[in-house]
């Protein structure tokens, strides 16, 4: 165990102790060790303020972001929504095959006169003249 010697009597007391068990006299100074472990353990550390307020800040954008994001996300439905055609209800008598022939061939005729998808077939009927012309000459 520990022990602290006092220095009026010279006796060896606990390290607990504030007197000395014989002469009553105070072990430790004014400022002594005990007194500064309890500042110690009560001490805020200014590097503990500083790491809780960049996880607040850091929380703090984070929800931001995602608020932003959900916003955007929103938007873009409500844009998308309502920028649609709207679709015309069921024909009643049809089931729901022939329902669904009929709307594939309304989406086929769209897609053939999107003029993207035209300007890629013409280039994938150039590619594969080309790709003719080379296996021809080769051979």
């Amino acid at each position: 165990m520990n022990s602290i010697k006092c220095r009026n009597c010279g006796l060896s007391n606990f390290a607990i102790e504030n007197e000395c068990r014989r002469c009553g006299s105070a072990l430790y100074g004014s400022g002594g060790r005990i007194a500064a472990k309890e500042k110690r353990a009560r001490r805020f550390s200014v590097i503990s303020l500083v790491i809780y307020a960049a996880l607040a800040i850091g929380g703090y954008y984070l929800y931001q972001s995602f608020l932003k994001s959900v916003n955007e996300v929103n938007a873009n439905d409500a844009y998308r929504v309502g920028t649609q055609p709207p679709q015309k209800p069921q024909q009643a008598g049809l089931s729901r095959t022939e329902y669904d022939r009929q709307r594939s061939s309304q989406v086929g005729n769209a897609l053939k006169e999107n003029p993207s998808f035209a300007a890629q077939k013409q280039h994938d009927a150039d590619t594969q003249r080309a790709m003719q012309q080379a296996s021809n000459s080769q051979q």
